[in-house]
């Protein structure tokens, strides 16, 4: 096996998590300023609140959600780049892999193609560094129970057509009401979106306590930790 060329994947991994819980604790703002902004709506007509009060809620709300925007922005990059060398240092230790790295990468982005890759790809990491370890501790026994990763990019892809069926009705909107209810629906997508980061964030823990696992097994990884940790 070619150990040299195996890259360190934790620092990555971190990052990813880490940009994850930003994304959830920005959608918690959003959904908490949602709630308020439709209480607004609500008492709007009573004269409750100023045209200034109203305009500037909604500066906070579009301010959120640039925020929201660039947070995804960023996950996504982290994102790839720690999925991108799991995937990579698969190849590297000469296992047959069904895509190369850059093919596994534009899984992701390609219509279509990435509604079925990212789920195969990300399955396929998972069972195979197994079978990496167990070629050094035979005892271990394979977790071939996939339904986590199934279970997560179902709520991935549902939270896309959720945050796409908000936006739609959100441009539609003209009266209160109809805001409201486009509101309503965002709030929904943000929940959706927080389920979606949860799941995610255990799909990646559990690869990466594999990946350390194979680290540990064989001393001779031990240059994972001297090479490509940028």
């Amino acid at each position: 096996m070619n150990n040299e060329l195996i890259k360190d994947n934790t620092l990555r991994s971190k990052y990813t998590l880490i940009a994850f819980a930003v994304l959830a604790g920005v959608d918690v703002l959003s959904v908490g300023l949602t709630f308020y902004q439709n209480s607004v709506f609500k008492s709007y007509e009573q004269n409750d609140y100023s045209e200034e009060f109203i305009t500037n809620l909604d500066y906070a709300t579009i301010f959120l959600g640039i925020l929201q925007f660039i947070c995804i922005i960023t996950l996504i990059v982290l994102f790839i780049k720690w999925f991108r060398r799991a995937y990579g240092n698969l190849i590297r230790l000469e296992i047959r892999m069904d895509y190369t790295e850059n093919g596994a990468v534009w899984g992701y982005f390609i219509p279509f193609i990435n509604w079925v890759r990212p789920i195969k790809t990300m399955k396929e990491i998972y069972i195979k560094t197994q079978k990496a370890i167990k070629e050094y501790d035979s005892t271990l026994v394979l977790d071939q129970n996939l339904n986590f990763i199934a279970i997560w990019w179902i709520i991935y892809i549902a939270n896309g057509v959720v945050g796409n069926f908000a936006s739609k009705a959100m441009n539609r909107a003209i009266t209160i009401d109809e805001f409201i209810d486009a509101n309503n629906i965002y709030i929904i997508s943000d929940l959706v979106d927080i389920l979606s980061i949860a799941l995610a964030v255990i799909v990646i823990q559990k690869i990466t306590k594999f990946e350390l696992s194979l680290k540990k097994v064989d001393k001779s990884l031990s240059l994972i930790d001297q090479i490509g940790t940028e």
